[in-house]
């Protein structure tokens, strides 16, 4: 049988991959770059409210996962804009190499 605790960790497991999955298509087939930063904000915002709210102590054991998961969130949303100005840059050589 599956302890409690091993479902909770699967469930925030896949939570995260869903987020993920949700952040990587808004910063990689959006325009604006704004799309990709709906996750991460919302993330960060419920960080700072779980830790204003006293749910968590606001101590650096507990505050370690939450800058971990804020860093993995932002740094994505840096890649998948980084990856979004590379197809643009593609596509417009290969327009321009259609047009020669």
């Amino acid at each position: 049988m599956i302890d409690g605790t091993v479902l909770e960790l699967l469930a925030c497991f896949a939570i995260a991959l869903v987020l993920m999955v949700a952040e990587y298509l808004l910063c990689t087939k959006m325009k604006n770059p704004l799309w990709g930063g709906i996750v991460p904000g919302l993330i960060l915002a419920g960080s700072v409210w779980i830790f204003a709210s006293g749910a968590v102590p606001l101590e650096l054991r507990y505050t370690f996962p939450f800058v971990i998961l804020n860093t993995v969130f932002f740094g994505d949303w840096g890649t998948g804009r980084d990856k979004y100005q590379k197809m643009q840059q593609k596509e417009i050589e290969y327009m321009r190499a259609k047009d020669l």
